[in-house]
């Protein structure tokens, strides 16, 4: 498979582990598919953690605003991996890049 099908099957939740392990067989390594998958890792992980911590100290009236907030960052990062952009996601793109990449090489 190539960078962009990986990069854009990152963006499935469930999927994101068969496109990581797409992307570890591909000797290429493209660097399309490596960025997206970081962002979409990060993506996840705040969406969950922050669903966690909202609900646990029941601020559910911060859960909705936040979870749309997850949802526009989720549909820019779609959006870029469309056009093939290496554009990080508003404000936590370039933490996530720099935090998973050791992880994601």
């Amino acid at each position: 498979m190539n960078g962009k099908s990986i990069a854009l099957l990152s963006y499935i939740p469930i999927i994101w582990i068969l496109a990581f392990v797409l992307y570890l067989d591909n000797r290429t390594k493209d660097s399309i598919a490596r960025f997206h998958l970081r962002q979409t890792l990060g993506l996840q992980l705040m969406f969950i953690a922050g669903s966690i911590i909202l609900g646990f100290f029941r601020v559910y009236f911060l859960l909705f605003p936040f979870e749309l907030a997850c949802l526009a960052l989720w549909i820019l990062g779609l959006l870029s991996a469309l056009k093939e952009e290496e554009k990080p996601v508003f404000y936590v793109g370039e933490y996530f890049q720099e935090w998973f990449k050791n992880f994601i090489r």
